[in-house]
């Protein structure tokens, strides 16, 4: 939480012609294709059925394969084709026992007029007596501006070693994958209980295995057996890029109109020396500081609005440190303030972190 202390009529008649107009020919069609029927039915238990048919109150297609997806993996993948109102899924591959499917649609399925996609369309059946149950979800964030992601892979691999986790995400599927939303969340269901690990990264080049300089997050090995909310960073590995050179230790004010602020830091902070500030205007660090007192006095700011961001300087090299996925190092620890302050001239102002 952030605190800040501040010191010191007519009417007009108009009257227009008549326009005559073509007919429009009625509104645009938004409403996606809705389901009648589905045989056998979604959540099936003991399925030895060889076709699924899912039928439509329309005419629908699918724009675009590539988004469906089976889980676990069903090989040879099946025959998924379309017949006036209706879907239909060979199911010609043997497939294992006592096993929860998921036939992910994505929004592949779209009415043939206008494409109004069904989002996130998903069958699910079982070859056992069970449907698998277990839920996951969270939010996938970019570490260094703290700001969610979109379209960002979230996988699931069965328990592995951590130790082999750089050529496991480089050379192998996830067990369950999905994507983050427009609004950087994902979500699986009907996962099977158990030891996974959970990772993510930016699939630039849509090949679903990571490869640098991707974004990714580091590995987190997780128990699931009922419902959990887990939140992913993504980061771009150490050496990948050009290190963050803390240059803004020696800026100078161009001679514009300043004011002075005093920060205000818990114990936590300061007590060990090894925190450096930065105080960021948008995506710019401006200003960068060690933290080794209670309060930090900075003066002759340029005026203006900011954010603060800390991190954690371990080996004291006054640089943020990415991590290493392959020696298992993580990111150097990041601390972000998301309420801005403001700089007026000639104003002192105090903000009180906590």
């Amino acid at each position: 939480m952030l605190y800040i202390v501040f010191y010191i009529c007519l009417s007009f008649f108009c009257i227009s012609c008549a326009t005559v107009i073509s007919p429009s020919g009625g509104e645009k069609d938004f409403t996606p294709p809705v389901i009648l029927s589905v045989f056998p039915k979604n959540a099936s238990i003991n399925f030895k059925s060889p076709e699924v048919r899912i039928t439509f109150d329309e005419y629908v297609r699918i724009n675009d394969r590539s988004q469906i997806n089976f889980f676990p993996e069903i090989k040879p993948n099946p025959n998924i084709s379309t017949k006036g109102k209706s879907i239909f899924i060979k199911l010609d591959s043997e497939l294992k026992n006592n096993t929860t499917y998921i036939i992910d649609f994505n929004n592949s399925i779209v009415d043939l007029n206008e494409s109004n996609p069904l989002k996130d369309y998903q069958y699910v059946f079982s070859t056992g007596n069970d449907i698998d149950s277990c839920a996951l979800s969270g939010f996938v964030y970019d570490l260094k501006s703290n700001t969610k992601i979109k379209n960002a892979i979230v996988g699931l691999f069965k328990s592995s070693a951590l130790e082999h986790y750089d050529s496991l995400i480089t050379s192998t599927n996830p067990y369950y994958y999905t994507f983050s939303d427009d609004d950087g969340r994902y979500s699986f269901s009907n996962l099977k209980a158990g030891d996974y690990i959970l990772y993510s990264f930016r699939d630039l080049n849509l090949s679903k295995r990571y490869e640098k300089p991707e974004s990714v997050s580091m590995p987190s090995k997780i128990k699931i057996d009922t419902s959990h909310n887990f939140n992913l960073s993504l980061f771009i590995e150490k050496n990948q890029f050009k290190l963050d050179t803390l240059d803004c230790f020696n800026m100078e004010n161009k001679k514009e109109p300043t004011g002075i602020v005093n920060l205000h830091f818990n114990q936590e902070f300061y007590e060990t020396g090894e925190y450096i500030g930065e105080i960021l205007s948008g995506d710019t660090t401006l200003i960068c500081f060690n933290i080794n007192s209670k309060i930090k006095k900075i003066n002759n700011i340029n005026v203006g609005e900011y954010t603060l961001r800390l991190f954690k300087d371990i080996n004291q090299n006054n640089l943020w440190d990415a991590g290493n996925i392959k020696q298992l190092y993580p990111p150097e620890p990041l601390k972000f303030f998301e309420e801005s302050f403001n700089v007026k001239k000639d104003w002192e102002i105090d903000v009180i972190l906590e």
